[in-house]
């Protein structure tokens, strides 16, 4: 199976819109979506109600076109996770201008320049350059409790990333549809990259890969 690796946002920015990811999905025509949703979510993925965007445009496209959607990331993580981790980054944005400002630029990139910008090499340098922003910072201030949470998140994000390759890995072995999409926040398209290049790397069977972006 080809699979298009899409870079997204949850909420609508500018031009990155319902529109915009609607006007991709017409235009790669897949035959099955990957969500970055778990399992439990997916009622509320496919009428819409999930409350982001890739949901809304998938439910869209849905009502044009048959189209099986396949959720592949893991269990959502507890409350807790979710309550100290946002609490640990807005202690980073406090304390550092450096992060405040990598934030902003990224926002205005994406608000400015949409879909193809998300899909970049300059976002996903962003991206990265933001993490380092954080993990310095959670350095820098030298709490012991933040240095467990950001480790904690960041051992999180890639056990899901992990995960949802392996999920899709595991669904093309059953299935025998042709063309499928991968949405996924763009904050992850850096690390999904790199990880699908060391499964071909080391020679592990599994999909076709476009990687570029699906603008291309």
């Amino acid at each position: 199976m080809r699979i298009s690796l899409i870079g997204t946002v949850h909420a609508e920015n500018g031009r990155a819109n319902l529109a915009e990811l609607q006007t991709i999905l017409e235009r790669l025509q897949p035959d099955v979506i990957f969500a970055e949703i778990p399992t439990a979510n997916l009622a509320d993925y496919l009428d819409g109600s999930h409350g982001n965007l890739e949901s809304a445009a998938v439910a869209l496209y849905r009502e044009r076109r048959p189209v099986n959607v396949v959720p592949v990331d893991l269990h959502k993580p507890s409350d807790k996770f979710f309550r100290e981790s946002e609490e640990m980054f807005k202690k980073v944005e406090r304390t550092s201008p450096e992060y405040r400002r990598l934030i902003d630029q990224n926002s205005f990139d994406t608000r400015d320049h949409g879909f193809p910008y998300l899909n970049s090499d300059c976002c996903a340098q962003a991206w990265a350059a933001m993490y380092d922003e954080a993990r310095a910072t959670v350095e820098w201030i030298g709490d012991a409790r933040l240095r467990q949470i950001y480790s904690l998140w960041s051992e999180t994000n890639d056990r899901r990333e992990t995960g949802m390759l392996e999920n899709i890995g595991g669904y093309c072995i059953r299935g025998a549809l042709s063309h499928g999409v991968l949405l996924i926040g763009a904050g992850h398209r850096k690390a999904m990259v790199e990880k699908v290049q060391q499964q071909r790397d080391i020679g592990a069977p599994g999909v076709s890969w476009k990687l570029e972006s699906p603008l291309d």
